[in-house]
C-alpha cells in the first residue's frame, strides 16, 4: 500500500511577465492513491496589455475544489470568481438545486467585495456562491483540512494567511499578501499569533515574494502620512488630485488623518475629502459596512469633523476649489479617473471649473499626485498620464521605481527582505518541525531572493514552476512540471465595457520560455436570459408629471 501524501499546485501568480492571477491548490492523496479531498486558496485575475495579448485578462485554469479560501479582497486574488462563475453557470445551478454550491471563505470585508465584483460582469444575487464569513482568528474545518487563518497586514483591511493542516498531519503556512509594518485599520501582523500557529509545526511556509528585492522591512503608513503632510504644504493654495488604487484602505485613512492634522496645525476646517470611481465608492461602503467608517475614526483620533464625499455630490461642487482634495481611481493609466480628468473626460471633475470658479483662471495651481506607485509592465501608460497633467499646466509628482523619489507617498503592501527574514525566523525558531520554505507570488528574481534568505537562515527552501504541482511527504518534497508551458484562460469582454459584460473564453497554452500564447480550445458561453419581470398592475395618473403644466392646471 502507498503512502498517503499531501499536494500543492500553484494555479497562477508566479508570472514572469504579468501580475496577478494568484492561486493555488491543496489536496489529500490517501494510501489507496485516490484523491480524495481538495481546497483552493485564492482565485485571481492575471493583468495584462491587451495589445499585447489580444485578451483583457487571464484566469487560471478551473480549480477542482469547490470550497475555495480568499486571502483578501484584491482582485488579482479573487477577481477570477466571477468567471468561475459564469463558465460554470450550468454546474453550479444544478448543484444550488441539490442544496450545493461554491463556497467561497473570506472576512467579511473581502465578502463585500467579491459580492461587488460578481454583480459587475452580470451575476445576479441568486447565481451567488455561498459565502462562510469567518473572523481573522477563528479557525475552521472544511474538507478534511484544518484551517487556522491569522491576521496580516497589506494595504487592505482583513488579510489573513492561513495555516493549513491536511489529513495526513501535513501542516502549511500561507502569508497570502503581507508585510509586518503597523496597518491602521483592523488588527494586521501579529508577532506572537504566527509563532503559536508555528509552536504545532509547520512542514511548509508559503511567502509573499512580490517585494522580496527591497532592503529593510516595508515601511508602514506612518512614513506616508510624512509624505503627505510635506505635499499639503507644497499644495496649500490650490486643489489637490490624487490616485490610489480603490481598495487601498489604508491609505484613504493615512489621506484623512494627514488633512486633519493639517487643520489642527493650522486651525482651520480641514479639506474635503472627493471620491471619484465607482470601485472606490464601492470599497468605501464595504468599509463602513464593516465598521471602518473613516468619518467616526478620525473624530476619535482627531477631534477633527470631516467631510467625504462623491464627487457628483452638491457638498462636492460647493467646496472652493482650493479646499479640495480629490482621491481618483486609475493609477496606472488606465480607461479611469484620472484619465478623463486629464483628457477632459471626467463628468465630475473638470479642471477647466475649478480653474473658474475659483477666480483665477490658469493662474490657479492644481496639483497632481500618484498615491500608487508604477506596477510593473505600467511605465508607459503612467509615465503618459502624468505628462498629460503637465501639458493642462498641472504641477505633478508621480512615484517611480526608476527614479529618486522627493516625497514618500506610497507604502508598499508586501513584504521586503526583512520582513521575509521576521517571519523565517519566527516560524524557525518556534516549529518543532522543519520547515521548507516555498516562495510564492513574484517574478523568478523575487523567489529566489526569498530562497536565498531562507537558506541563509539555515532553512530548506524550494522554488516551484509555475502549473506545477508538489507533493509532500513530510520530510522531503519533489515535484513535477507540466512541461515547459502553462495552461490559462484568456477572457475577452465583447462589449468592451465591464459594466454590460458579455465575455469570450479561450483556452490557451502559454510557452514559458518564449511568452506565445497558443488557442488550444475555447468555451462556449453566453449570459443566461434574464427572468422576465413580473407585470404590475399600473395606475394611471391624470395630474401632469410637469412643474409648469401643473401648475397651469391649477391657474398660477
Amino acid at each position: 500500500m502507498a503512502e498517503a501524501f499531501t499536494s500543492w499546485k500553484s494555479a497562477g501568480g508566479n508570472n514572469a511577465d504579468h501580475i496577478g492571477g494568484n492561486g493555488y491548490e491543496f489536496s489529500y492523496t490517501d494510501e489507496n492513491g485516490e484523491r480524495k479531498n481538495a481546497l483552493q486558496v485564492d482565485y485571481g485575475s492575471l493583468f495584462c496589455k491587451k495589445e499585447e495579448t489580444g485578451y483583457d485578462a487571464f484566469i487560471p485554469t478551473m480549480p477542482e475544489s469547490n470550497d475555495i479560501l480568499i486571502t483578501h479582497g484584491h482582485a488579482d486574488h479573487m477577481g477570477g470568481l466571477a468567471h468561475l462563475m459564469n463558465l460554470k453557470r450550468a454546474e453550479f445551478e444544478e448543484k444550488r438545486a441539490k442544496g450545493e454550491n461554491l463556497t467561497v471563505h473570506c472576512t467579511a470585508f473581502a465578502e463585500k467585495l467579491i459580492k461587488n465584483s460578481l454583480l459587475s460582469t452580470g451575476i445576479r444575487k441568486e447565481e451567488f456562491p455561498d459565502f462562510h464569513v469567518f473572523k481573522p482568528d477563528e479557525a475552521f474545518e472544511v474538507n478534511g483540512f484544518k484551517v487556522e487563518p491569522f491576521s496580516v497586514s497589506h494595504s487592505i483591511p482583513d488579510a489573513v494567511g492561513f495555516v493549513i493542516e491536511s489529513p495526513d498531519g501535513t501542516r502549511m503556512m500561507t502569508t497570502g499578501d503581507f508585510k509586518t509594518a503597523k496597518v491602521p485599520l483592523g488588527q494586521g501582523f501579529d508577532d506572537e499569533k504566527v509563532a503559536a500557529l508555528a509552536s504545532k509545526g509547520i512542514d511548509y511556509l508559503f511567502i509573499d515574494s512580490t517585494s522580496s528585492t527591497g532592503k529593510g522591512e516595508t515601511i508602514g503608513e506612518s512614513e506616508v502620512k510624512k509624505g503627505l503632510r510635506d505635499i499639503l504644504r507644497e499644495s496649500e493654495n490650490g486643489p489637490v488630485i490624487s490616485g490610489v488604487i480603490s481598495s487601498s484602505c489604508h491609505r484613504l485613512h493615512t489621506v484623512a488623518t494627514a488633512l486633519a492634522e493639517e487643520a489642527l496645525e493650522k486651525g482651520t476646517e480641514p479639506r474635503t475629502m472627493i471620491l471619484d470611481g465607482a470601485s472606490l465608492i464601492n470599497a468605501r461602503r464595504a468599509m463602513n459596512a464593516c465598521g471602518y467608517k473613516l468619518e467616526d475614526i478620525i473624530r476619535e483620533q482627531t477631534g477633527v469633523e470631516m467631510k467625504i464625499v462623491a464627487a457628483n455630490s452638491k457638498t462636492a461642487q460647493r467646496t472652493p476649489p482650493e479646499n479640495r482634495f480629490y482621491i481618483c481611481t486609475g493609477t496606472q493609466g488606465e480607461d479611469a479617473s484620472l484619465l478623463k480628468i486629464a483628457e477632459g473626460r471626467n463628468k465630475n471633475i473638470s479642471l477647466a471649473e475649478m480653474r473658474e470658479t475659483s477666480g483665477k483662471g490658469k493662474d490657479l495651481p492644481i496639483y497632481v499626485y500618484d498615491l500608487q506607485s508604477c506596477i510593473p509592465g505600467s511605465e508607459e501608460t503612467h509615465k503618459a498620464l502624468e505628462e498629460k497633467f503637465q501639458a493642462q499646466g498641472c504641477v505633478t509628482y508621480f512615484p517611480s521605481r526608476y527614479k529618486p523619489n522627493k516625497y514618500t507617498i506610497h507604502a508598499s503592501g508586501h513584504a521586503s527582505s526583512g520582513d521575509v527574514a521576521k517571519i523565517c525566523k519566527i516560524v524557525s525558531a518556534a516549529s518543532p518541525r522543519r520547515t521548507t520554505v516555498v516562495p510564492i507570488h513574484g517574478d523568478p528574481a523575487q523567489r529566489r531572493n526569498v530562497m536565498k534568505i531562507a537558506q541563509e537562515m539555515g532553512l530548506s527552501a524550494c522554488i516551484i514552476p509555475n502549473m506545477a504541482e508538489m507533493r509532500a511527504f513530510k520530510k522531503y518534497a519533489t515535484w513535477e512540471s507540466g512541461g515547459k508551458t502553462e495552461e490559462w484562460i484568456g477572457v475577452n469582454d465583447a462589449n468592451n465595457d465591464f459594466r454590460k459584460p458579455y465575455f469570450k473564453y479561450d483556452r490557451l497554452e502559454m510557452n514559458v520560455e518564449t511568452k506565445e500564447r497558443k488557442k488550444i480550445g475555447y468555451y462556449k458561453y453566453k449570459h443566461a436570459p434574464r427572468k422576465p419581470k413580473t407585470e404590475k398592475a399600473q395606475t394611471v395618473s391624470m395630474m401632469p408629471t410637469n412643474l409648469a403644466a401643473r401648475r397651469k392646471m391649477h391657474g398660477r
